[in-house]
């Protein structure tokens, strides 16, 4: 059980980090002469590294939490890789989005909140297809009952990351 909550209090404190490199791309939108513009690269390669520890973190408390044979796991863990390549193009879209957010907050317009909104169901819409996608594949190498599960544990992380950056992120003005 301690080795559950160190993780869950790392994978919160990645979630943290990340809100913090997003919510320093929202100052940063802001006019500040003091402030240095942010370097894409170096925060592309927080986000990176962020995304690394996150992998792992979640990878770990899927293991603890989804009980594998031998042969389930030698199947499971090359398609989990794969379907986080894949998650990871859509986090990627959420990421631009969500960079589209935060340029325009303080003075979106009705038609820029209406078109902002249209993108994010559209973005959900393609998440929520990945998942039944990816479902079906997962279920060809172990139960579906086991698929459900790892889904419950990736549902409870992502809300938490989720939780966690909006509420870094700022409301329109």
């Amino acid at each position: 059980m301690s080795a559950m909550k160190n993780s869950k209090s790392t994978l919160s404190l990645a979630a943290f980090v990340s809100a913090l490199v997003l919510n320093g791309m929202a100052q940063s939108a802001a006019p500040a002469a003091a402030a240095a513009p942010l370097d894409p690269g170096t925060v592309k390669s927080s986000i990176d590294l962020i995304r690394a520890d996150i992998k792992t973190e979640k990878a770990y408390l899927i293991a603890q939490n989804l009980t594998l044979t031998a042969d389930e796991s030698d199947e499971f863990w090359p398609l989990y890789n794969d379907y986080n390549a894949a998650l990871n193009v859509l986090l990627d879209e959420r990421l631009a989005l969500i960079k589209d957010y935060l340029d325009q907050h303080e003075t979106m317009t009705n038609e820029q909140a209406t078109a902002l909104a249209e993108k994010l169901f559209a973005w959900e819409a393609k998440r929520l297809e990945l998942k039944r996608t990816w479902f079906k594949k997962f279920t060809k190498v172990v139960p579906a009952t086991k698929a459900a599960k790892f889904y419950q544990v990736e549902n409870q992380i992502n809300a938490a990351l989720d939780l966690k950056l909006m509420d870094s992120m700022p409301l329109i003005k």
